[in-house]
């Protein structure tokens, strides 16, 4: 902080010449006068002193017959003095002061940390709806709300921490990976459904009745691990039901059927090398495109790069800027050949198949074949994998009548599991 204060206060670099330059600085020392990067050149010094400071050197100038000559002003009162006729320089400045005052009283990032279940768009979209967004004001947020808020809406989020640090709300979350649940209601019951044919490979069940092993062959809609567990007497007779959330790592072996095509004959676009540049601005949701309006190039493509602004860490501002470019393109008539048609078809496969990895899916088998003719190149075929399966549905609530009879309440549709 030494450097920004002498900035406020103003100070100046000056040369000593003839006289007693020792003796000088001497006095300087004795009188608790500050002096700092002293240089010597030739018989000569240099040296920097605050504007206080300088104007205390009357007396020790006399005593040691130095001459000075001022060889630099630096600081705050010599900048103010400089530029002091300018009146709208001044009214700028204070506007910018009082614009970055009123801009710090508000939110313009949100950052969402460990959250691994849902995206982070997710999440703000939630928040969203809940009046918890960018640009709203710091004095409207209630961190302690938002904590509970998001414990509330979801039920693997088991811990919460929420600060404010400039303008920048961040969230902090941490998600239970473990989703068992105790003593919970029969209307609070889920089920797990299969969603589509498989052949069971792997059933790890930690909360609810599992109706199906390894090797099994399931349909959709058919009951994987069932939310009630049933209660039985000391004669194995069943009296009641206890209502669990299911929860299991169930896995099967399903088939995917793979078409694709496309046509031979395609438009080629090369670049010519010719670029159109221009900056971009986002001000909260609104963009504007600070270039030319109108686009030189017949066919082109962009390439943009946008980054918010912000002072330090913390303290970010409504305001996106960066650079576009406009590529010109030349468009002609081409053709694949056999063996390029061959290769695109097999970089598409395989870009399907990283998706599907990216889900978190494990390919066991590829059945795929291309075939290619003059015009049209077509593939199809079936792809072997082993899935996570389960669409988590309200539970079926088993009522038992005098005759202990049970009758089921059918339950309702969920969210995939």
């Amino acid at each position: 902080m030494i450097p920004f204060f002498n900035y406020i206060k103003g100070y100046v670099r000056i040369r000593l010449k003839g006289g007693s330059p020792e003796r000088f600085l001497n006095l300087c020392s004795n009188n608790n006068i500050l002096i700092w990067q002293v240089v010597r050149i030739e018989d000569e010094y240099e040296m920097y002193l605050s504007l206080q400071a300088f104007r205390e050197l009357k007396s020790i100038i006399r005593k040691t017959n130095v001459r000075i000559k001022v060889v630099e002003r630096k600081g705050l009162p010599f900048f103010l003095y400089r530029y002091r006729k300018r009146k709208m320089f001044f009214a700028g400045i204070v506007i910018c002061a009082v614009f970055v005052y009123i801009l710090s009283l508000f939110v313009w990032q949100i950052e969402i940390n460990g959250n691994y279940a849902r995206t982070t768009d997710v999440l703000l979209r939630f928040l969203e709806a809940n009046n918890v967004s960018h640009g709203m004001r710091k004095s409207e947020v209630n961190c302690e709300e938002i904590e509970t808020m998001l414990r509330a809406e979801y039920n693997d989020i088991i811990w919460t921490s929420v600060k404010l640090k400039g303008t920048r709300l961040i969230i902090d979350v941490q998600e239970n990976t473990d989703t068992s649940i105790e003593n919970i209601s029969a209307e609070e019951a889920s089920d797990l459904y299969a969603q589509k044919e498989a052949i069971i490979t792997e059933i790890v069940t930690r909360n609810g009745s599992p109706y199906v092993a390894k090797g099994d062959v399931v349909k959709a809609g058919d009951l994987l691990v069932g939310g009630a567990l049933p209660i039985t007497n000391d004669s194995d007779e069943i009296i009641n039901y206890q209502y669990v959330a299911a929860d299991a790592d169930i896995y099967g072996k399903t088939i995917y059927e793979y078409e694709d095509s496309f046509d031979l004959k395609y438009k080629k676009h090369e670049d010519t090398g010719n670029v159109q540049k221009g900056l971009y601005l986002k001000i909260h949701e609104k963009s504007i495109f600070l270039g030319k309006k109108k686009i030189k190039f017949e066919h082109y493509h962009t390439l943009s790069d946008i980054r918010q602004l912000k002072f330090g860490e913390n303290f970010y501002l409504p305001f996106s800027i960066g650079t576009v470019k406009v590529f010109e393109e030349k468009v002609q008539n081409s053709k694949y050949t056999k063996k390029e048609a061959e290769l695109l078809a097999k970089k598409r496969l395989l870009k399907f198949l990283e998706t599907l990895k990216e889900k978190g899916v494990q390919i066991q088998e590829n059945n795929v074949t291309i075939d290619v003719d003059q015009n049209q190149c077509k593939v199809s075929g079936t792809i072997t994998v082993i899935e996570k399966l389960g669409i988590r549905k309200k539970a079926s609530i088993i009522q038992l009548d005098v005759d202990g009879k049970e009758n089921e309440i059918d339950g309702e549709t969920g969210d995939n599991y």
